[in-house]
């Protein structure tokens, strides 16, 4: 009877807390649909404007985009070598406004009817908004101008499609690989050897990892962390590509067969069930308050940079930080360990688009077109950029020492993807573009892209919605120590209860999911 009492109390117990979660996601959803209207009267009346001056007799395009910084500096000077050439020929002025959450203003904008004729968005972003009827399809424009899918990596150039369509073009892309600071790994060489690891190289294989972080791992006196050779979190709870840890274990992101987003699979289970044990083998409290104390990305504390964390999962853009904050340091680039040593290659990119009712699509377009057929360009450095980070010249390490040689022309995108340290989306590349890189490692971020096995993030309309209720579970796991497969099952189960939800609203538009 006591058992009974029990359970029944238990039964009620989650009811009543699954009519709370109700009750508060409802409200929540009416904060947020406020929220929503509240904001597009804002972006109306006093959204993302240019601050310069515009010419006369030109047609404008705005293009909204999401760089600031080096990154920002780079894409406004490809801007303006446009404006001042094939622009200026054609009458069209392209003005650059870097825009903060560009996915959601010009998702709003593109509702209220008066969108930016560009957006650089996220690779994320396309199948919803492709789903949702807010994209001018670039087929028929691309066919013309003969870009072909042939010119791209076919990685980059299919996640441009939503349902076989093609909605976006590559910019700059990524693909996630090992940096590993050599000059650490030369101070504890004798505990490494010992260890039966090699300290002039980096580990290829999940148990050499965690090896290396069983040698490098440093307290202070008291017993706070003060040194890691890695940390899955990194740089912060939900580092960069957290999502992506079933790739590195034999896995697969996404069921392209069966239209699924799947987190309870072996792949999957294993390697968050590794991600939470990390932080269990050497204290979740002692990993979360050495996490909250490292410094931040972009700047000289960047904790790789100042010799904390020994190890890190970056993309391509990593080099450019260093080469800004730490250019002394020496360091090394490696494909990122797996669970059989195999090499796994993930890739990412940022995407540019018309959005749909864009006021000046073809003038739009014609920027677009010139990012990719414009023959090669010399490029001149802005005012007030550094010698050692500007464009007219490549260091050359020559018999006699680096030397200075004057950069070579390239294509505008590929301008764009070296002034960023990227790799390229072009399936052909000019042979300046590689042997001039200012990425060291920029032939292993190309040969990762080219991967037959190269994956991305899955092209589905509600992903973003799958992903919150996923990172919810990672959350857990990492901060709380939730077994790893008891959350996963619960949270798959929500997943699937979404997805049906998404078929739903998309067969109402006659449209097929994913």
């Amino acid at each position: 009877m006591v058992e009974e009492d029990t359970r029944s109390r238990r039964f009620y117990g989650k009811l009543s807390a699954m009519r709370l979660r109700t009750s508060i996601a409802y409200a929540l959803r009416a904060v947020f649909v406020m929220a929503l209207v509240v904001t597009a009267a804002g972006l109306i009346l006093f959204g993302p404007r240019s601050a310069g001056a515009k010419p006369r007799g030109r047609v404008v395009v705005t293009y909204w985009e999401k760089w600031v910084g080096f990154e920002g500096d780079a894409a406004r000077a490809i801007v303006n070598r446009f404006n001042e050439t094939a622009g200026k020929a054609h009458g069209v002025y392209v003005d650059y406004v870097p825009t903060t959450g560009v996915d959601l203003k010009t998702m709003i904008a593109v509702t209220g009817g008066d969108p930016p004729d560009l957006a650089g968005l996220w690779q994320k972003d396309l199948p919803s908004f492709a789903s949702g009827g807010g994209l001018e399809p670039l087929d028929d424009r691309a066919r013309a101008a003969g870009i072909e899918p042939e010119m791209f990596i076919p990685v980059f150039e299919k996640a441009c499609r939503y349902h076989g369509e093609l909605y976006a073009l590559p910019l700059t892309p990524a693909s996630i690989a090992l940096y590993y600071n050599k000059t650490i790994l030369a101070q504890h060489a004798e505990e490494l050897t010992t260890a039966g690891l090699d300290p002039a190289a980096p580990p290829r294989t999940i148990a050499q990892l965690d090896a290396y972080a069983d040698v490098l791992t440093r307290r202070d006196d008291s017993g706070r962390i003060e040194m890691m050779a890695y940390l899955p979190a990194s740089p912060d709870t939900f580092g960069w590509f957290w999502d992506t840890w079933p790739l590195w274990f034999g896995g697969k992101l996404y069921n392209p067969a069966l239209g699924e987003f799947r987190v309870d699979t072996p792949a999957f289970l294993a390697a968050y069930e590794w991600v939470g044990a990390y932080a269990r083998r050497f204290g979740v409290r002692d990993v979360t308050e050495f996490e909250s104390g490292l410094g931040n990305f972009n700047s000289p504390d960047n904790p790789f940079m100042s010799g904390r964390l020994a190890m890190v999962r970056q993309g391509p853009w990593f080099a450019n930080t260093i080469r800004a904050f730490a250019p002394q340091l020496d360091y090394g680039v490696a494909p990122f360990p797996t669970i059989d040593g195999r090499e796994a290659a993930y890739c990412d990119q940022d995407i540019i688009v018309i959005p749909r009712g864009a006021g000046h699509a073809d003038e739009a377009w014609r920027f677009i077109e010139w990012l990719y057929k414009e023959p090669p360009i010399s490029m001149h450095s802005p005012p007030g950029v550094e010698p050692r980070r500007g464009y007219e010249y490549y260091v050359e390490q020559a018999a006699t020492g680096p030397a200075q040689r004057p950069m070579p022309p390239l294509r505008p995108i590929e301008w764009l993807c070296w002034m960023h340290c990227k790799n390229s989306p072009l399936a052909e590349q000019s042979d300046a573009f590689l042997t001039t890189h200012p990425n060291p490692a920029i032939a292993l971020h190309d040969r990762l892209a080219r991967s037959p096995d190269a994956t991305t993030a899955p092209p589905l309309s509600n992903w973003p919605e799958l992903q919150g209720e996923f990172a919810a579970a990672y959350r857990d796991i990492w901060l709380t120590g939730a077994p790893a497969s008891e959350r996963l099952h619960q949270c798959q189960a929500r997943i699937d209860d979404l997805t049906r939800l998404a078929k739903l609203r998309l067969e109402r538009y006659g449209v097929k999911y994913p």
